[in-house]
């Protein structure tokens, strides 16, 4: 049996695509960040000057127990992720935590990679310590934290992730 596709019909559904693509780009969007959205306000967390200031960020999947300093707009964070139940137990993980600036407002204004991991615990092979820092956007007030990942072992497989 041979499906046919007519022309006509792989030119409309490019010409979709190039107008969906079109619009979003004009109206300042992105498919791929969260710049310029606002985070939700359970996920806003003041920033306060000096340091060290100890804080716990809770998520059903990870928990991020940190302390950051803020010396003018130098933001140093430095912790431990720590894996929840719900992944706990696999013994394979790839995973990503983002930080995200945010103004007083809670727009997003930049986001930066805070901890990652690919690799399998089998062998102790697995990193949980980070420490970064990033010279702030003008108007950052607080941050916000992100997640993605996948845990898994030989035939089970736990997708997770957490929006701003």
């Amino acid at each position: 049996m041979k499906i046919l596709i007519s022309a006509t019909y792989t030119t409309r559904l490019l010409g979709m695509l190039v107008i969906a693509l079109l619009l979003n780009g004009c109206t300042g969007g992105s498919w791929f960040s969260y710049t310029g959205r606002e985070a939700k306000p359970e996920n806003r967390f003041i920033l306060k000057e000096g340091g060290p200031h100890s804080v716990i960020w809770h998520s059903p999947d990870l928990d991020l127990h940190y302390r950051y300093y803020l010396e003018g707009n130098q933001l140093t964070v430095e912790g431990r992720v720590v894996r929840q139940n719900r992944i706990k137990h696999f013994n394979r993980l790839k995973a990503w935590v983002s930080i995200h600036m945010l103004d007083a407002d809670g727009i997003i204004l930049d986001t930066h990679r805070l901890w990652s991991q690919n690799g399998s615990d089998v062998y102790g092979f697995m990193r949980w310590d980070f420490k970064k820092s990033w010279q702030l956007p003008p108007d950052n007030r607080a941050v916000g934290f992100s997640f993605s990942g996948v845990a898994g072992d030989s035939d089970t497989r736990w997708d997770f992730w957490q929006t701003p």
